[in-house]
């Protein structure tokens, strides 16, 4: 009977753990079942009032109705958006932190500076949301009108053009060493912690060319800025007689998207919610309204395209440089 009586008592002893184990299972919200059920934290690499920062401020707000909760903009500039691309990388998978930034962060700048993440591995891709209509530019009166009186000058001036961009390996600084390691001149680059600030430097005849990543735009409607050549692969609509770099027979192998991104490890069903409030949000007319204004160019991919297309430009990226014999700083 004793040992019947034990046996009974283990019995129960495990029925009820079983019990117990089962509630808790049952309790646990399942991966993005009550998310968000706090503020998204959205980190900008780049200076408040800047192009990027105002297109994601918008798209935070449009995605911001699915959610039901507020996207908060954080702004960490400096490193050419690498500092805050960092902190996403490193921070907690859980959705709640997320960046907005030119997809070149990750796919060229890398090769460029010394970084805190793996370009590849450290990132899940949710959208990419336009296309960033690069481009160089100088004052209204300045002596040349067109990329070639440029280098002639610079060329006659060595190490005389300063040009400023919004950072060290930022796609306008990659795209224009090219063209002077192509056209053997030497000239000085500026670089700012944002595009608005380099715009301005510019503007208040601190350097002789621009160039701009979006940041250049509200200049050339307003006259102050000419633009000498488009980075862009076709001739942007609100400016038809300016070249692009392909026409003048450069090559340009970057693409200009701007990308919202999660840290690797986030739950799927997550990612999917996030992926849908800001796909949708890219995809609305107040934003292509906006992206109008400031003549950028729509260009949504969802979370595969954007995937492999940063897998696809850092590889080409890379090529790049070995040819270019740039090596990291």
């Amino acid at each position: 009977m004793r040992g019947r009586s034990s046996y009974i008592k283990k019995c129960l002893v495990l029925a009820f753990v079983g019990i117990f184990c089962l509630g808790v299972l049952s309790e646990k919200p399942k991966a993005g079942e009550k998310f968000p059920d706090k503020p998204i934290k959205m980190l900008v690499g780049f200076t408040a009032g800047g192009t990027v920062d105002l297109m994601t401020r918008l798209l935070g707000s449009l995605a911001s109705e699915d959610l039901g909760q507020p996207v908060v903009v954080v702004n960490k500039p400096g490193a050419t958006s690498t500092i805050a691309v960092a902190e996403v990388a490193t921070s907690k998978p859980d959705g709640y932190i997320l960046a907005s930034f030119p997809v070149l962060v990750v796919t060229l700048t890398p090769y460029l500076v010394n970084v805190r993440f793996d370009p590849v591995k450290s990132f899940e891709p949710l959208v990419g949301y336009c296309a960033n209509p690069v481009g160089l530019c100088v004052l209204q009166n300045a002596p040349w009108k067109s990329l070639k009186e440029m280098i002639e000058w610079a060329r006659k001036n060595p190490g005389e053009l300063s040009v400023s961009s919004m950072g060290v390996g930022s796609p306008p600084h990659i795209g224009f060493e090219c063209i002077a390691r192509n056209e053997k001149i030497q000239w000085k680059h500026v670089p700012y912690p944002g595009g608005l600030p380099a715009a301005t430097a510019l503007l208040g005849g601190h350097v002789k060319a621009h160039l701009g990543s979006g940041s250049h735009l509200p200049f050339l409607q307003s006259g102050q800025f000419r633009m000498l050549v488009s980075f862009s692969f076709t001739r942007h609509p609100k400016y038809p007689d300016v070249p692009t770099l392909k026409e003048l027979g450069y090559d340009n192998p970057f693409s200009q998207y701007e990308v919202i991104a999660a840290p690797k490890g986030v739950p799927e069903p997550v990612l999917k919610i996030l992926e849908d409030a800001f796909g949708k949000a890219a995809r609305h007319d107040a934003f292509k309204q906006f992206l109008d204004q400031i003549s950028f160019e729509p260009g949504y991919k969802n979370r595969e395209e954007m995937r492999s297309l940063i897998e696809a430009e850092y590889k080409a990226s890379g090529e790049l440089i070995n040819k270019l014999g740039l090596k990291v700083k």
